[in-house]
């Protein structure tokens, strides 16, 4: 009995799944090719009146799956995004003629509208997004809307960040130029000498944590106030904000003069008196602002960096402004501390987010990371580093013989701390009875030609069984 009712499900599923054929004639991809030009016909010029009659009775079928035309609810948010994108192009100085026009140029562009002026979440980014996608494939056009990281590069040419477009999720490492081993004021020096003003909305965004958009609105005369800075143009969805000095001196100094010199600035080149450039509009500012970034090369590709990573470093200067140890991202301290400190840490990120001009503590953990993450890669950086020694050829035999009995990863590499690049990877070896300490010469000699410039070696001294804290390495 059982399996004749499994062979009946079985036989109604296969009966429900849509065929390739029968996909692209029932509301599938290019199905409505037709309608639209019909739509574009019998109104030409009015594309509000065209994309109301391609969506009236439209048979608006689930891609994938079973056969299913989508929920009622789903339709009428198709509908209603459709129509919204035709007037937002309008407000953006881009109308359409036509509803066929609409392709990746629009869809970036509203896209960066979306984002940086109207303040919206990654979520809602994505509905619209996939709606435009949708219709762009119902009328034939497959392939006009790019997705993941075609999308992210298109974007990323109009200064939207993949964060924008990518829900939020707690980060698995540091950002910021400094975790990258990029010198933010070094590369600022560099571009000041021929972009002195781009030179200074890059310390704007490195110091007090502004968007790029922000930065190019920004009033230093009107913003500043007797112990921070207010952001209220240019800011997501409208909403101000007030940006604290740090405590510690030396950073409250440097805040202070990055906010001298772009007062002194704004005064001088700017009739309003911010930070942008005059006679542009905001696209035009922000094309400008991104081909220097190009100019000097500050991209993942080139550097590993973005513009959006100095707000990262913000985020972390701030944090440790606040408690006085560096954000779990940079993975310089255990987790116990914070655990321990958690209502401390608490605070640092809830004000940390309000600076950036986020009202969720847990928005900061996209910056700054979490405990619990923390954990998870500390462990993670402690396996990686024990199978570089045992998955590199040649090493582990060769310690054996020279005598090695037993080794172990001790200091920052044992706690799984993120090191830089040039810090050493302390290896703690106990040497087999009769082995003379002078061997550890040859031990050094071996992991310097089989790992360059990683290792240093250590003797276990004091008679003990183990290191306090050591990770053993296994060499058999």
């Amino acid at each position: 009995m059982a399996k004749a009712s499994g062979n009946g499900r079985g036989k109604r599923r296969a009966h429900q799944v849509k065929s390739r054929a029968e996909t692209l004639t029932r509301g599938g991809p290019g199905s409505a090719q037709l309608r639209a030009q019909e739509a574009i016909k019998a109104h030409p010029n009015d594309p509000r009146r065209q994309m109301t009659y391609f969506l009236q009775d439209l048979d608006l079928q689930s891609f994938t799956g079973r056969k299913r035309v989508v929920a009622e609810k789903t339709r009428t948010a198709f509908g209603r995004t459709l129509m919204n994108i035709i007037q937002d192009l309008r407000k953006l100085n881009m109308p359409i003629q036509r509803i066929d026009e609409i392709g990746q140029r629009h869809a970036v562009v509203l896209t960066a509208y979306w984002a940086n002026d109207l303040g919206h979440s990654s979520s809602t980014i994505q509905n619209k997004l996939s709606a435009i996608r949708k219709f762009c494939e119902l009328i034939g056009k497959m392939e006009a809307i790019p997705k993941r990281e075609k999308l992210y590069v298109a974007l990323e040419a109009k200064g939207v960040e993949k964060s924008a477009v990518t829900r939020a999720q707690v980060t698995h490492g540091s950002k910021s130029w400094k975790a990258a081993g990029v010198d933010a004021q070094a590369i600022i020096e560099v571009v000041a000498v021929e972009n002195p003003q781009e030179a200074i909305l890059f310390e704007l965004e490195l110091h007090f944590g502004l968007r790029v958009k922000e930065a190019l609105c920004f009033r230093p005369r009107e913003a500043e106030r007797r112990d921070g800075i207010a952001i209220n143009l240019g800011t997501k969805g409208g909403l101000g904000r007030f940006v604290p000095f740090m405590k510690d001196p030396v950073k409250q100094a440097k805040q202070r003069d990055v906010l001298e010199r772009a007062r002194a600035w704004a005064d001088k080149h700017n009739n309003k008196g911010e930070m942008g450039y005059e006679r542009m509009t905001m696209e035009e500012a922000r094309t400008k602002y991104y081909h220097v970034l190009r100019k000097y090369g500050i991209n993942q590709k080139a550097m590993g960096v973005s513009s959006h990573g100095l707000r990262h470093q913000f985020a972390a200067d701030m944090f440790e402004d606040i408690t006085g140890h560096r954000p779990p991202a940079e993975g310089e301290e255990t987790p116990a501390w914070f655990k321990q400190n958690r209502e401390l840490v608490d605070h640092a990120y809830k004000k940390v987010s309000e600076a950036l001009g986020h009202w969720r503590k847990d928005i900061s953990t996209a910056y700054l990371s979490s405990v619990s993450m923390m954990s998870k890669l500390q462990k993670l950086r402690i396996e990686k580093r024990i199978e570089m020694f045992q998955n590199t050829p040649g090493v582990a035999t060769g310690l054996l013989m020279l005598g090695v009995e037993r080794a172990w990863l001790t200091g920052r590499a044992a706690l799984g701390i993120e090191m830089p690049h040039n810090e050493r990877i302390v290896l703690t070896v106990n040497l087999e009875e009769g082995v003379k300490l002078e061997v550890l010469k040859d031990v050094h000699a071996l992991l310097q030609k089989l790992l360059p410039g990683r290792v240093l070696v250590v003797p276990l001294l004091g008679g003990g069984v183990q290191p306090e804290n050591g990770v053993e390495v296994s060499l058999r």
